[in-house]
């Protein structure tokens, strides 16, 4: 499939970059941003757009196309998400994948690798990024995703994980949970490990790509990040325990990428039983990229803890009425936190009438919101935001 970018979809991706370089400083939009996009239905299972990097690229591709072609209103900026699993990191320790009956699930981890943590820890070697397991793949991805995407159309990184989730793989999530409490020595040790290899696979990326222009985030969120936030950290277990153990096993580790590659944002399904301790570190995530069918619930406890230090970015379930979600996230947490819906529509389901359905809630909720950050993740210096809107 060629690319064939005109002059106005040029000037539109630059107006598109602005209003995110706007929303992560803080700074007063006319309308609140919309991401909605265009999810051309594949022509393959999962499991074979996960085995055959060229056909996960077609299927990439195709929608990022068609959501330039049918959505001239969204915010969205169109990417692309090379994938080799989130389980990848693991994989280059040597964790074998497992495929299940169902060809469109994901793979998971046969069976963990550590079965006594503090014996094997200190022998356990970091693997290396350019030919250990599934890493070596996902860079001739991204590689061949950038390519692909000509500059225009940027490309994600890879879905690693990293931190006490990588932990689990090798572990199992029992045994994970029990060393928090027994032996958190050797665990502070393996997780270590587990980051200085996600490091070296960011970085790796980033060079495969072509350099961080090219890429949304360090991570797997196919949603562009400004200049100054590429990072990105994801930690989806700390939905299973509580914001002290947040606090010790988790922040740190985020901070290594946040300090590198800049404060950017925090992915966790949800619930978000953590949430109080998201913003605390003195390298803390700008933004929050959510599911609404784990996190809704969690919205009133967000609008607290997010509110002065970042926004949310929620993905929609694909059940409720996209534009009446829209108005009930407004009105929940309006005016004190800025929530991105993202909503990925197939073509038959008429993407366009939702974004223009969901244009003037953008509008009002642009209207009601106190804009500005109260401490900025990296700086700790206060950061309201007086200056005029733009959008």
């Amino acid at each position: 499939m060629a690319l064939a970018v005109s002059g106005w979809m040029r000037d539109e991706l630059e107006r598109r970059k602005e209003l995110y370089r706007r929303l992560f400083a803080g700074l007063p939009l006319d309308r609140a941003t919309i991401d909605v996009r265009v999810s051309i239905p594949p022509e393959h299972t999962t499991r074979e757009l996960f085995q055959d990097g060229e056909k996960q690229l077609q299927a990439a591709l195709a929608s990022a196309t068609a959501t330039w072609e049918m959505l001239p209103d969204t915010d969205a900026i169109p990417a692309m998400r090379p994938d080799v699993g989130c389980s990848c990191l693991a994989s280059a320790f040597g964790c074998e994948y497992y495929w299940g009956s169902n060809p469109d699930q994901t793979p998971g981890i046969k069976a963990p690798i550590i079965t006594d943590l503090e014996k094997q820890v200190d022998t356990l070697a970091v693997p290396d990024p350019f030919t250990d397991g599934w890493l070596p793949e996902g860079l001739r991805r991204i590689r061949m995703f950038a390519e692909a995407g000509e500059g225009f159309i940027p490309v994600s990184l890879l879905d690693a994980a990293g931190g006490v989730n990588v932990a689990a793989d090798l572990m199992g999530v029992t045994e994970l949970l029990v060393a928090f409490h027994t032996a958190p020595g050797a665990l502070h040790r393996l997780l270590d490990k587990v980051q200085e290899l996600y490091l070296a696979t960011i970085r790796a990326g980033i060079d495969a790509a072509g350099g961080q222009e090219n890429i949304t985030t360090v991570d797997f969120p196919d949603t562009w990040f400004p200049e100054g936030f590429k990072g990105h950290a994801s930690d989806d277990i700390s939905a299973s325990f509580g914001p002290d153990i947040y606090r010790e096993f988790s922040a740190p580790y985020h901070a290594r990428v946040f300090r590198e590659f800049g404060c950017g944002g925090l992915h966790n399904c949800g619930p978000n039983p953590c949430h109080e301790a998201y913003f605390e570190h003195e390298y803390s995530p700008r933004s929050l990229d959510l599911a609404s069918p784990y996190s809704d619930g969690d919205l009133p406890r967000l609008r607290d803890s997010v509110r002065g230090r970042g926004f949310i970015y929620l993905y929609w379930d694909g059940e409720r009425d996209p534009v009446e979600w829209y108005r009930s996230l407004m009105e929940t947490m309006a005016p004190d936190v800025l929530v991105v819906p993202v909503v990925m529509l197939a073509p038959d389901r008429d993407p366009a009438d939702v974004c223009r359905r969901m244009r003037p809630i953008s509008l009002e909720y642009a209207k009601r919101m106190r804009w500005g950050w109260d401490r900025l993740s990296g700086s700790g210096a206060p950061g309201r935001a007086e200056e005029t809107g733009n959008g």
